[in-house]
Order: structure tokens, then sequence, then C-alpha cells
């Protein structure tokens, strides 16, 4: 039986009452993304337990918003927020994206989506919202986005690798261009298994790219995995 917390160096996640749980797409997401100094306002859409968006408040001051249509998880990623140093400047409310109106627009958006677009669904209806694109299609999420950015703002998705190009051309279709892109091995000698996408609000020069590899040909972590998650797995 999985534990119902997990807990890293400086917060603990509670994650028992939320249909999907502290997972490695969650911190890879996390822990890559990095907020400049001119970020204020993050968006965390689809926050569940509160994960990154926690994550986020420990590497920069912005005032950060998560936001989910599940009513447990955000009263979860609540609770998980009040036991953090950062406690001020989080907040989670239940909300539909595509419902949410804001009028100062954010400076970062990031989202670890329902993409399992083509997998069976699961019976557990909280788990299916969570795990399923028919509750929330990339179109819906890129137009939703889109809408909430300041101009120059970042938004940044973790995806399936087999989904990260459609992804990236409905983004530019909408005018969101591609700004960096992590590509994302399991191991050695393997076929990517996740994408991190970071799409801006405006005109962008030739992409960053990066490839990230989570385990060695031994199954250790690789160097770069831990430099990458050293701030919050205790063991690195």
């Amino acid at each position: 039986m999985p534990k119902e917390y997990f807990e890293f160096k400086q917060f603990t996640i509670h994650h028992d009452q939320c249909a999907m749980k502290v997972g490695t797409d969650g911190v890879l997401l996390g822990a890559w993304t990095a907020p400049s100094t001119c970020v204020k306002r993050i968006l965390d859409i689809g926050t569940g337990s509160g994960l990154i968006a926690i994550m986020l408040a420990q590497k920069c001051e912005a005032k950060i918003i998560g936001i989910d249509i599940d009513e447990n998880a955000i009263k979860q990623a609540s609770e998980n927020a009040a036991r953090c140093t950062w406690r001020e400047r989080i907040q989670f409310i239940e909300k539909d994206v595509t419902k949410l109106e804001d009028k100062e627009g954010f400076d970062l958006i990031v989202c670890n989506p329902p993409f399992f677009v083509n997998s069976l669904q699961c019976p557990d209806e909280k788990r299916t919202v969570a795990r399923h694109s028919s509750s929330l299609p990339f179109e819906s999420l890129i137009e939703s986005s889109y809408k909430l950015l300041k101009d120059n703002g970042i938004f940044n998705v973790i995806l399936p690798h087999t989904s990260a190009d459609d992804f990236i051309l409905k983004g530019w279709e909408r005018g969101l261009n591609l700004y960096k892109r992590c590509t994302i091995f399991s191991k050695p000698e393997t076929k990517p298994i996740r994408a991190i996408i970071s799409l801006i609000k405006g005109s962008a020069n030739y992409p960053e790219t990066q490839n990230l590899l989570i385990r060695d040909e031994n199954g250790d972590y690789t160097d770069s995995y831990k430099l990458l998650t050293k701030e919050y797995y205790l063991q690195f």
C-alpha cells in the first residue's frame, strides 16, 4: 500500500485524497522550471496535491495560484501549503481553467496535464479525470493559457514524448512559440518517455533543446538527474 505522504527536504506532500499521487513527472516539471526574478505571478493548472506549486514557491518569490476541479485535491493542497514555509504566497482554488478569469495575467504557467489520450478509461472516476485529456483537451489548455499569460509569459508543460510535437504545433497555431524543450529518457539506449515543453507568448529565437537521462546503464540515478532534483529529494 503506497504511503499517504511524500517527504521532501523542506516540505511534505500528503496525497491520499488526490486522484494522482506524487510522481516523477510532477517532480521533473517543478525542478526543471526556473522562474526568473521578473516572475511575479505563477499559475499551476491541475495542481492536485499542490506539489509543483510548493516546489516553485521554494525557489522563487512569486505569488502562486494552484487550480483544480477536484474539491478534495484543493483541500489537501491547501493543507500541504499551510504546513510549508512559503504559505503566505500560495493559494489554491477549485476552478476549471477554461472558466478562470484573471485581469492581472500570469508571468508563468505550469501544468502536468491529463494526457493518456488513447489509454483505457480507469474505473475510478476521479482518477480518470486526472489522467485523461478528454477532461481538458490540449486545444482548451493552450487556449486558456494563452489568454491568461502576460506578453512574453512562459507556459511549461510535461507530456509523453509522442504527444510533444502535436502540442508544440497547436501552441504555435495559437501564438505560443517553442522556447525550450527537454527530452527525457529513463535509461540509455531506450526511446524517450517524456518531454518538457516551454512555450512563450511572444517571439522566440532558435529554441534551446536538451536531453535528460534519469538512470544510467547500471540503474543508478545519473548525476544530471541528481543535480536537477537535489534541492528536493531527501536521498540526494
